[in-house]
């Protein structure tokens, strides 16, 4: 357990982890933020060990240029690393899934496929790739005469659903696959009420939550034929994951608008668990670590007392709190304090 006042790294130090494993923060959308003032590269490295596997992971951040990662000190792809890793951070922000904008519905959503699949982490970044060039076309293309040669804008629309498809199988199959978790948490938080979740797509549709990957690429390469002229009006791609959403429900009423206070910490925190439990049944490399950042100070005691009991099984946890009062009672463990970003132990 990391205790110390608000703003001297506590968060810092977590987040670290949560990095080499889901390639992404929680707080900011790109790696830059993370680089200290006055500091053109940022580093991370950490020991790890399951059983007899013992590897050491290390990423270095860069304002300019690509992030460089090694594996036992080897030079390796960024996309490996979540192959080696494997975490569940817990924290205030996870409030905003329950009812913030789309785009953190969006992000809980892949990091699921990423913590169920690490190997898609080279998926995702080859899907911000081609949509970046696909946008940069279109918005190109948008001052073209109507006569203007559009063989190019086919086959990256080509690439384009077929790294989009497989982001939505993955994300369906996956939240069909959690959900029945969720609603089993939901419960032992804060009772029986029914918890479900909706898949939303937006300018297309799908028959069936069980869709194949081949079905989804038909679908998407006619919804993006439909909206083309709207897309080259924009100058943007207007159909995809990147535009989708998930409709969270507690007794089939959107949480989003509907969700009390006490709701949406207890959905929060359901999401969570069970994606820590989904995580332990589904990779080979044991319990995920489990993290939880300043999460004791947003809940009531009743939720704290289940919380705990519901992590205390799991290997590894690391715990931060600006002030020991909020820490419950029955958390054992080594403590550390912190201060400047320098941790010490007790």
């Amino acid at each position: 357990m990391l205790v110390g006042p608000n703003g001297q790294g506590k968060t810092n130090v977590v987040e670290a982890i949560r990095y080499l494993s889901t390639l992404g923060s929680h707080r900011v959308g790109s790696s830059a933020p993370l680089i200290g003032d006055g500091h053109t590269t940022a580093t991370v490295f950490a020991h790890l060990h399951h059983g007899e596997r013992q590897i050491t992971a290390g990423v270095t951040l860069k304002h300019h240029g690509a992030n460089d990662a090694t594996i036992n000190g080897s030079k390796t792809k960024m996309s490996e690393l979540p192959r080696w890793v494997s975490s569940v951070m817990f924290s205030p922000e996870d409030a905003a899934i329950i009812r913030g904008e789309p785009s953190h519905r969006r992000s809980f959503m892949d990091e699921l496929v990423l913590s169920g699949s690490p190997s898609m982490a080279g998926t995702f970044q080859d899907f911000e790739r081609v949509l970046k060039q696909r946008n940069s076309l279109l918005k190109s293309l948008r001052a073209a005469p109507k006569s203007a040669d559009l063989s190019t804008l086919d086959t990256w629309s080509e690439r384009f659903t077929a790294v989009a498809a497989e982001i939505i199988e993955h994300r369906l199959e996956y939240l069909a696959e959690i959900i029945p978790e969720v609603s089993a948490e939901y419960h032992n938080l804060a009772g029986g009420a029914e918890v479900a979740a909706h898949y939303q797509t937006k300018g297309y549709s799908l028959e069936s939550s069980h869709s194949s990957r081949d079905q989804i690429m038909t679908v998407l390469s006619d919804a993006l034929r439909d909206v083309r002229q709207e897309e080259l009006d924009r100058g943007m791609t207007l159909v995809g994951p990147h535009r989708d959403d998930v409709e969270l429900t507690i007794q089939e009423k959107p949480a989003r608008t509907h969700a009390s206070q006490g709701e949406t910490w207890s959905l929060a925190l359901a999401l969570r668990l069970a994606m820590a439990a989904w995580m332990r049944d589904k990779r080979s490399s044991g319990d995920p670590i489990v993290i939880l950042d300043d999460v004791f100070a947003e809940l009531d005691a009743q939720r704290r007392e289940k919380l705990v009991s519901a992590i205390m099984g799991y290997e590894q946890l690391l715990i931060t709190s600006a002030v020991e009062e909020d820490l419950p009672s029955g958390l054992g463990g080594a403590r550390f304090d912190i201060k400047d970003g320098v941790v010490t132990p007790r």
